[in-house]
């Protein structure tokens, strides 16, 4: 995989969070989740320039200890409550870092919240931008799930299937393949110009349930948990 690019990952991480408490920096395993994500990074071939992105002097501390850069965080962007925040975060990250004379060619998102992700997904995600064309490129997992819509009234209506033609669920031609948060790949300018981390022509890399796990309440945690527990045991 030749790569006459510069490739910058970013890593976003806030010190506040909603559902689990200073979530970026909780541990599986003894490691923190902001960690895995600076490893995971700093693994792949492809990647010039690992960026954690924060406010936090804490999560500035761990980045800096796993071999991240830092990237302070305006204050417009801690608190994550309006609409396309972390693709306008994105947008600042480069601007700012081509002030500083640095040249960024793709970007790629990397969320601390899915540890389970491997060094190989953003090698694979980013190398669609990087070398095959695509102008982004994002993981996605299977989903076979019969979805329904609730009702004002208090009713609900089947969104993506028929009840009185539901076949075998292999075979159903709806099945679906979900945004799993786990790597995102763009260039530059796609980023720049519309604003937004996925568009132009879009490429994918498929991942399994098991790796495809979002953290984002305590449950989630716990099963992540679990899961890196039967990694590292190889169960």
């Amino acid at each position: 995989m030749a790569n006459k690019k510069t490739v910058v990952a970013i890593i976003p991480a806030r010190g506040g969070s909603k559902g689990i408490a200073r979530k970026n920096l909780r541990e599986i395993a003894g490691v923190p989740l902001v960690a895995y994500a600076i490893k995971a990074a700093l693994d792949s071939p492809l990647i010039t320039l690992t960026i954690v992105n924060t406010e936090d002097a804490e999560i500035r501390d761990v980045a800096i200890a796993h071999g991240a850069q830092i990237q302070n965080r305006p204050e417009d962007f801690w608190h994550d409550n309006t609409f396309q925040e972390v693709d306008r975060l994105l947008v600042w990250c480069v601007e700012d870092l081509e002030r500083q004379g640095i040249k960024v060619d793709v970007v790629v998102l990397i969320y601390p919240t899915a540890p389970l992700r491997r060094t190989e997904h953003i090698t694979q995600t980013v190398d669609l931008v990087v070398n095959k064309g695509f102008d982004s490129a994002l993981t996605l997992r299977e989903d076979r799930s019969y979805l329904w819509r609730l009702e004002k009234d208090g009713t609900t209506q089947p969104t993506n299937y028929d009840p009185k033609n539901r076949g075998p669920n292999q075979l159903e031609g709806w099945n679906q393949w979900i945004e799993n948060k786990a790597v995102y790949a763009m260039t530059r300018d796609l980023l720049i110009d519309t604003g937004c981390r996925l568009g132009g022509k879009t490429g994918y890399i498929k991942m399994s349930r098991l790796e495809s796990i979002d953290i984002d309440t305590p449950e989630d945690l716990k099963l992540a948990e679990l899961l890196m527990d039967m990694r590292t045991n190889n169960v």
